[in-house]
């Protein structure tokens, strides 16, 4: 699929293969020099296996050269502290353009091997010189690099693609309370990015598309969880839930206030995706982001991965303005109890029906819940698998 909305070609990260090959050739042909490709990106959009290496194994005689690997040293960071690794001041461009200018003369290089937490390897990697240079890094196309190179690719995606996949990969790669990532995004990357990366997507030849799939990255997931729900009318339930708990050996846990804020981003569509995010608030002010893969077609119940943690008052103002179109918030009294390694919750949502909803593991939850079921009087055949945004904006 392209997109003709610039004057710059605009493809689908699957659509993109033959044509930008065929355009790449073409070039190449008219030339006997060592050709350049630089390969730019908003970050985290997955750049170097979606494209610089699809690119590589095109062409044989070709060698990635990375940016990264001239970002200055943790010891340099450490002594310069208004620094961030999100701007280009902090890349040794003068390293970079001797090793790029020594490749254009087919001469090899030893490049640095960057370590977020160690200072560099010095000379740690060899570059052979080869027909085909692909530069990949964030500032790949800055006015002073793109002007002298012979063609350019950016990889573009939506804010919320950025958000998700930085989470996954900075938890694996910096060891970073995720809640830390997250702030740090909102506050440094998206602002950095706006000013630094967005004006150079003008010096790309092409534009390709590289958004979140849900379902093929929940891989990515640590946690999944499982819930059913059943709509209740009874008034008396709350006291006759306890006494039903209390007897088959289960513990009442809490009574909590809780307020859910859900998001959907201007540019996505929860809707047609499947996805939840969602921030909510429980007492003393306490803020918790939560993210929900598609759910499962195939299970009786709501079957989600997912991935949770603890915020502050002032992400969930960032939220709010970088998903602007569409707030929902739900607010609802939760009784909280446990039995047999089954959660269950009493949920009085404020203008809207109570639900009684179970957590549970998959292996044994079925007999705690049909006893609770069975005591209550309530038809287990009605259980629903949708969660609370879905039924209220159905």
């Amino acid at each position: 699929m392209i997109f003709k909305k610039t004057n710059i070609e605009k493809y689908n990260l699957v659509d993109w293969v033959e044509i930008v090959k065929e355009q790449i050739n073409n070039k190449i042909s008219k030339t006997k020099w060592v050709f350049v490709i630089l390969v730019a990106w908003w970050t985290a959009s997955w750049k170097t296996s979606a494209v610089a290496k699809k690119i590589k194994d095109f062409f044989p005689d070709s060698q990635i050269l990375s940016m990264d690997n001239y970002y200055r040293w943790p010891s340099f960071m450490a002594e310069h502290k208004d620094y961030n690794f999100d701007q280009p001041e902090v890349l040794n461009l003068e390293l970079f353009f001797k090793h790029l200018k020594d490749l254009k003369k087919w001469n090899d290089v030893m490049i640095p091997d960057f370590d977020f937490r160690n200072d560099p390897k010095m000379d740690a990697i060899k570059i052979k010189s080869s027909k085909i240079i692909i530069v990949e890094g964030l500032f790949a196309l800055t006015d002073k690099i793109s002007k002298l190179w012979d063609y350019k690719i950016f990889v573009d995606l939506w804010s919320h693609s950025q958000i998700l996949r930085r989470l996954f990969r900075d938890v694996e790669r910096t060891w970073d309370k995720p809640k830390d990532i997250l702030k740090y995004f909102l506050e440094v990357v998206s602002p950095m990015h706006k000013k630094y990366i967005e004006p150079t997507k003008k010096n790309a030849n092409v534009i390709l598309i590289n958004d979140y799939i849900p379902e093929l990255e929940a891989q990515n997931a640590k946690i999944k969880e499982t819930k059913l729900r059943f709509k209740v009318t009874r008034k008396d339930l709350k006291w006759v839930l306890d006494e039903i708990i209390y007897k088959l050996w289960g513990s009442y846990v809490w009574k909590i206030e809780q307020t859910d804020f859900f998001f959907n981003p201007s540019n996505w569509n929860f809707k047609k995706t499947g996805e939840i995010l969602k921030i909510w608030k429980i007492w003393f002010n306490r803020y918790f982001f939560t993210y929900f893969w598609p759910k499962s077609d195939k299970k009786l119940y709501e079957d989600r991965y997912t991935m949770k943690f603890f915020i502050d008052y002032n992400t969930l103002l960032a939220f709010k303005e970088l998903y602007p179109n569409e707030i929902v918030e739900i607010s609802k009294l939760r009784r909280t109890f446990f039995l047999s390694w089954v959660l269950i919750c009493l949920d009085e949502l404020e203008n809207w029906d109570n639900y009684l909803m179970f957590k549970f593991d998959e292996k044994t939850w079925k007999s705690t819940i049909l006893d609770v079921l069975e005591h209550l009087q309530i038809d287990a055949r009605t259980g629903v698998k949708k969660s609370y945004i879905e039924l209220i904006t159905k």
